[in-house]
């Protein structure tokens, strides 16, 4: 069974680790995505997954589409 993820710990945890320049979208129960707002969104995004990866969570970086930016989508193992 698939747990829960909401966007508060996600923020916590990317806060704690010094992280800013990102936002977060509860996209249903399960998934929050991260978006990084400043320069360079990979080297970002992957180290935002290394650090949640690291406590747990499913993280996959996913390619931009026409109107979706470059993102992160977050879930539990």
């Amino acid at each position: 069974m698939t747990s829960r993820v909401w966007t508060n710990p996600i923020d916590e945890h990317l806060t704690a680790a010094g992280h800013t320049g990102y936002h977060l979208r509860q996209d249903s129960h399960y998934t929050v995505r991260v978006i990084h707002d400043g320069p360079d969104p990979q080297r970002h995004l992957d180290e935002y997954a290394r650090l949640l990866r690291d406590l747990g969570y499913h993280a996959t970086v996913e390619q931009p589409t026409d109107i979706r930016p470059l993102r992160l989508r977050v879930t539990h193992r």
